[in-house]
């Protein structure tokens, strides 16, 4: 493992956060968005949604919705499940256990967490949807909950680990747009509202960093019982 990698590895996970600060301010906006999101769900004013709904109407067309339905895919769990479970695979093949544990304690309690969250809400989805036999609750977006988490940790392990500085900038843009491009497809494709794609995005990042701090904590704690 290259310097840069190790010296962020032996530091307390609290430091570790601060070395990626432009990924952690964001969490008081995410707070904000979903406390407004919370008083647009207790008041049922979708009066912003329609809005969104109405303002991508004249982008619709039929090579539009194609790209929409690839864009949508990268974040259905038919495609991140296996992909984490290589991605896991690959982390203990290399011997980083930590990375693997990391990786498997996100995704896992992400779809619990987003499983309650939805039972918790009950929103039904939009009316005419582009896309057939959706059945589950529509708050919070899981698409975008899960794409969050999975590529937002990628960003996170970019961010850490990639040493040229032009080759992680290029990996974080890339991932961004990924992101928000499956947050698109959801409300594009008529089955979200674009308030269930804000709050599965925020929910997402903040568990993320959550169970980042968790995971590098115990490792943290793990090391110093070694040594002693």
């Amino acid at each position: 493992m290259k310097e840069r990698s190790a010296k962020l590895q032996k530091k307390d996970p609290v430091l570790l956060l601060s070395t990626r600060r432009p990924l952690t301010v964001i969490v008081p906006i995410a707070v904000f968005l979903l406390l407004l999101l919370t008083i647009i769900l207790v008041t049922r004013n979708h009066s912003i949604d329609h809005d969104v709904f109405n303002a991508i109407r004249p982008l619709v067309s039929d090579g539009t919705t194609s790209v929409m339905h690839f864009f949508s895919f990268l974040g259905n769990h038919i495609f991140l499940a296996p992909l984490s479970l290589l991605l896991i695979i690959y982390f203990l093949i290399r011997k980083k256990k930590w990375m693997a544990i990391e990786t498997a304690t996100v995704m896992i309690s992400s779809v619990l967490l987003m499983s309650l969250l939805k039972r918790l809400v009950q929103r039904q989805r939009p009316d005419f949807p582009m896309v057939e036999g959706i059945t589950n609750f529509s708050f919070p977006s899981g698409h975008s909950f899960m794409s969050m988490v999975f590529y937002g940790l990628m960003i996170w392990y970019a961010a850490a680990y990639i040493e040229n500085r032009w080759v992680r900038l290029t990996t974080i843009l890339i991932l961004s747009f990924i992101i928000a491009a499956i947050g698109f497809s959801r409300i594009y494709l008529r089955v979200h509202y674009a308030s269930d794609v804000v709050a599965g995005f925020c929910f997402a990042y903040i568990w993320l960093l959550a169970c980042i701090w968790f995971v590098d904590k115990r490792e943290a704690s793990f090391t110093v019982i070694n040594k002693n």
